[in-house]
């Protein structure tokens, strides 16, 4: 969870351009899911970018 709030905090110092969120889903993706022992991937969740577990599907950022 503490990787999710930094990158968060990081994604609010970028400007909030296409290259910020960008920058976001790259840092997630391979990490380790908060919730399961799953690890989250780049994909489509409810048709926005995101990141989500490859285990139980929960979302760890979705663009919108």
């Amino acid at each position: 969870m503490e990787l999710i709030n930094s990158m968060t905090n990081e994604m609010q110092q970028l400007n909030g351009g296409k290259s910020g969120h960008e920058q976001l889903l790259r840092g997630l993706s391979g990490q380790s899911c908060a919730y399961c022992d799953g690890t989250l991937t780049r994909e489509q969740f409810q048709s926005d970018e995101a990141v989500v577990c490859d285990e139980c599907g929960t979302p760890a950022a979705r663009i919108w």
